[in-house]
């Protein structure tokens, strides 16, 4: 077998690509660290050459599995320390890269703001130059329009002048003329008027005189008298009418005179007050000009001063797009080392998990642990046990040896029978003895769960009588195999997704009770994850069980406790909280395949904590705990069967005979890694139910995986 075993390890190491860093990884001073891959690949005639490095004390026995497994490790643990180193290094030049980026991003985020400047200056420039040429304008279009008001103002008190002198010519000839004319037509009105009526009198008189021809002299004398008398009466009334018409006509005359004084003075008042104005508005002119100057004066100042600043932001500029395109050059360089060191940490992951394999196929595919339950006060009535260590014994394992009691129950009755003591010897890949912890345990496991995410099936089991310990080895919240893992597995893809693609964990939580299938998780207590994600990843001998995404350990403590209290348990005489079912923790690897544009199974890790198994002579079980025990007790007897199929090599590997084995077929045959875990209690009481534990795990530890 173990030959077999060399064969193949040969035939995959050949067929394994040669590693771009082999030569740089062997290459340091130490001898021992100086072992290539073909140790891995044919051991044997690298150990008999030569040339090789170890003296002839140290020469290894090469029929000595030991000293292969000492080797590889050797070689799996130079390997991850290169690994490591890589990593280190692939985060000093991240960090460098992080600090560069984040000074390419500072100086990016300060371009913005001096363009942002600079364009401010600009534009205050070109403010500052349209309001200086609005300015510059303003003081030729007020300098144009001084000069045309002045012009205007001389034309406009010249035309005032002229025409108000004019106008007073005119008005003073007109009333000259006016009065002139009226006085003129008064009189000669007057005389005209005097001359028809002293025409008329003289025709009266004529008439008068001829119509009293007749009368006598002395009435004619008294008529003419008294005619005389009248007519001189009228005269006098006549010459006072227009002499009164004289003089009012003089008074006109003398206010047309005053009139035209007060015009005259009117006319120098507003001279004068034209004057004063257009003096007034020539100063404030010249006021505006002045200023108008000392501001164009400050504007070339402030003009220069832009000008000088805007271009030392320009050297400023030029000087950080400088230093910005030396950064970005780095920056491509060191995109560049990373992607080789990527490309590398990609080769050595790949190469770690051949090694990885390869180690665990060395130590077994199947592989059993013993773990012997601490019983602090009940010290006195353990039976005896020793545990030899692998290097004591010749076939590379640890070895339990316990010792019967020297008192036993015979025939059920109570009277004691005096037996001879007598010694069992079963050997194991480890035993871990009432001083071991979960976190020891788990140190030992947490290769396998390493295995899971390379893309192998896991299967880990607790089993034993109920009452050894397999819950709290299995499921205890503080440091489980279930929480543990899970918070392994977290760390673990966090560095895988920084490495490679994108993984992510879902679960399953259920138990077998008979043969049927009851989910531990409830609607509503987590929420279900319904996605694109789970395409693919449908079970049909799970279809009733749900399927969570797996996000938090905080999540796993929450779900573990739910289990417990939903879990089927009940009081035996072996066990008050006896499990009646077994539970199984599902975890699912996966990943988005893009070459295929959808998620797949990377690989599956199973948490499995069995039923107790009971002799129903001990449990003294009846009605429904007799059924339960039976289908315990069957479904065991089935898993001990199929292993024993695929120790055997049958054709034919009876899974569908118990639900157990039917839902972990993909995890019990091929390259899957399976790990029993068998619970044992030192009490002297126990030891019958402890001896056929040990029986069906030293059963299960001699099978080897048919692939």
């Amino acid at each position: 077998m173990c030959s077999r075993k060399r064969s193949e390890a040969q035939a995959q190491a050949k067929s394994l690509p040669e590693h771009p860093l082999q030569r740089q990884r062997y290459s340091h001073s130490h001898s021992q660290s100086r072992i290539p891959l073909q140790i891995v690949s044919n051991p044997s005639s690298f150990l008999n050459s030569s040339d090789h490095t170890f003296s002839k004390r140290r020469k290894l026995d090469l029929q000595n599995p030991k000293s292969m497994a000492a080797i590889i490790k050797t070689v799996y643990t130079d390997t991850n320390t290169q690994i490591d180193e890589l990593t280190r290094m692939k985060y000093e030049k991240l960090n460098e890269l992080d600090k560069i980026k984040s000074q390419t991003w500072k100086l990016q985020s300060q371009i913005p703001d001096l363009e942002l400047k600079l364009d401010k200056v600009r534009s205050e420039m070109e403010r500052v130059k349209s309001k200086f040429n609005f300015i510059e304008r303003q003081i030729i279009g007020l300098n144009s329009l001084k000069s045309q008001k002045v012009e205007s103002l001389k034309k406009s008190i010249s035309i005032f002048k002229n025409t108000m002198k004019e106008k007073f010519d005119d008005k003073v000839n007109s009333l000259n003329v006016k009065y002139e004319e009226k006085i003129t037509k008064i009189i000669q009105d007057g005389i005209e008027s005097f001359k028809a009526k002293e025409k008329k009198l003289k025709d009266e008189i004529k008439d008068l005189k001829d119509e009293l021809g007749s009368y006598s002299s002395d009435v004619l004398q008294i008529d003419k008298k008294k005619l005389d008398k009248e007519l001189r009466q009228e005269l006098d009334n006549y010459t006072k009418t227009e002499n009164i018409d004289i003089r009012r006509i003089k008074s006109e005359c003398n206010e047309l005179t005053l009139k035209i004084e007060d015009l005259f003075v009117d006319i120098k008042t507003l001279h004068d007050k034209y004057e004063t104005q257009t003096q007034s508005k020539l100063e404030s002119l010249k006021t505006i000009s002045n200023d108008l100057l000392i501001q164009h004066e400050e504007i070339q100042i402030q003009e220069r001063a832009l000008n000088s600043k805007m271009n030392e932001l320009n050297t400023t500029k030029d000087g950080e797009c400088n230093k910005l395109l030396k950064l970005k050059g780095q920056c491509r360089q060191y995109k560049q080392d990373i992607e080789s060191f990527h490309e590398q940490v990609k080769k050595e992951e790949h190469y770690r998990r051949f090694l990885h394999n390869q180690l665990q196929e060395m130590k077994g595919n199947i592989r059993v642990f013993c773990r012997l339950k601490p019983e602090p006060k009940h010290q006195n009535e353990m039976f005896n046990y020793q545990i030899r260590s692998m290097l004591d014994t010749s076939n590379f394992k640890e070895t339990l040896l316990i010792t019967e009691p020297k008192t036993a129950n015979s025939n059920g009755n109570k009277s004691r029978v005096l037996k001879q003591a007598k010694t069992y010897t079963f050997s194991f890949d480890k035993v871990f003895d009432e001083n071991a912890t979960n976190g020891d345990i788990f140190e030992e496991i947490s290769q396998l769960v390493q295995s899971s995410l390379d893309g192998f099936n896991v299967c880990i089991f607790t089993y034993g009588q109920t009452g050894s310990g397999k819950t709290f080895t299995m499921s205890n919240s503080i440091d489980g195999l279930i929480p543990s893992s899970i918070k392994l597995m977290f760390e673990r893809l966090n560095t895988l997704n920084f490495i490679d693609k994108h993984y992510h964990l879902y679960g399953q939580f259920f138990e077998i009770y008979g043969d049927d299938t009851n989910d531990l998780i409830e609607d509503g207590f987590l929420h279900i994850n319904n996605n694109d994600e789970l395409v693919g990843l449908d079970n049909d001998r799970l279809e009733n069980i749900k399927m969570i995404k797996l996000y938090s350990t905080e999540q796993i403590e929450g779900l573990l406790k739910h289990a417990s209290e939903k879990r089927a348990t009940a009081s035996t005489m072996a066990n008050d909280v006896s499990s009646r079912s077994h539970s199984i923790f599902k975890v699912y690897i996966i990943s988005y395949n893009e070459t295929l544009q959808k998620y797949e199974n990377i690989g599956i890790l199973n948490l499995v904590d069995l039923a107790g198994s009971e002799r129903l002579s001990h449990s003294q079980v009846s009605g429904i705990r007799l059924k339960e025990t039976l289908a315990i007790n069957k479904s065991l007897s089935a898993l001990g069967d199929v292993i024993a199929n695929l120790k055997g090599k049958s054709s034919h590997i009876p899974y569908r005979n118990s639900k157990l084995t039917h839902v972990l077929k993909d995890s019990l045959g091929g390259d899957s890694k399976t790990l029993m875990f068998v619970n044992i209690s030192c009490l002297n009481s126990h030891f019958n139910e402890s001896l056929s534990s040990l029986r069906f795990a030293s059963k299960v530890n001699n099978t080897v995986l048919r692939k």
